[in-house]
């Protein structure tokens, strides 16, 4: 493992700061009831998970009203009132029913629904530009690509700093999500670099955004991953 001294990479993007959430079990939206769990950390309707607070700066909203009636209304009102308290919105194609979340006396434990979100946002492979088909890496050029996922890992960083600020706990419930995610990573990147090299297109401004996305990928895992071991490819890059 790679022992190198790299400072930590703060984020270029600008982190909004969310409103603090009211601590009343419910919120009234002018389509319906809102309610509140973990001060804000999973909003449901109709006994549906609605959204979760992956951090302070970002929400999984679900991107379909599931159930009767206006819970329509109040999906799109809950996402719209986030919005404004500063969040950023990262719609998840999930119907997510409360019962999921509930122990054998019936109460919703909302730290398990939180994590079930924070591990299918780890799930997603950072090289998955939504323009893009799976599966056409050669045929890609490696900038926008490697631009694309350092994007994700800034937000995948920004949520693991909020989870381990709100609750260390869960950042540990997490197990290998995030070296399952990075292992990936590394090998898809490390194609992506061979390939760009053997065809002649891995000059300075290709090199330049490998390396800051590495710094950043290497400031994520030695903070909140210490036992991750880097790629020999990785390493090289680094030093």
């Amino acid at each position: 493992m790679i022992n190198k001294s790299v400072p930590p990479v703060r984020s270029a993007v600008r982190r909004p700061s969310r409103a603090p959430w009211p601590y009343a079990p419910s919120l009234e939206l002018p389509a319906g009831a809102l309610r509140n769990y973990g001060a804000g950390r999973v909003l449901s309707a109709q006994q549906f998970v609605l959204a979760v607070g992956l951090s302070p700066q970002h929400y999984a909203v679900v991107s379909r009203a599931p159930g009767v009636g206006p819970v329509g209304q109040v999906l799109e009102q809950a996402a719209g009132f986030l919005a404004g308290c500063g969040a950023q919105i990262t719609r998840v194609p999930l119907r997510c029913r409360m019962a999921w979340f509930q122990d054998s006396k019936g109460d919703f434990l909302w730290r398990r629904c939180v994590l079930f979100f924070a591990r299918m946002f780890l799930s997603a492979m950072p090289a998955e530009a939504p323009w893009l088909p799976a599966k056409i890496w050669p045929a890609i050029a490696l900038r926008p690509v490697v631009g694309h996922s350092r994007a994700h890992w800034e937000q995948v960083a920004q949520m693991l700093e909020g989870l381990a600020a709100g609750d260390q706990d869960l950042l540990l419930e997490l197990g290998g999500s995030l070296a399952s995610l990075g292992r990936r990573w590394e090998y898809y990147l490390a194609q992506m670099v061979l390939t760009a090299q053997r065809a002649g297109e891995f000059g300075p401004a290709e090199r330049e955004a490998v390396a800051r996305c590495d710094r950043l990928f290497y400031s994520i895992m030695t903070r909140y991953e210490p036992g991750y071991e880097l790629l020999p490819a990785t390493i090289t890059r680094l030093l």
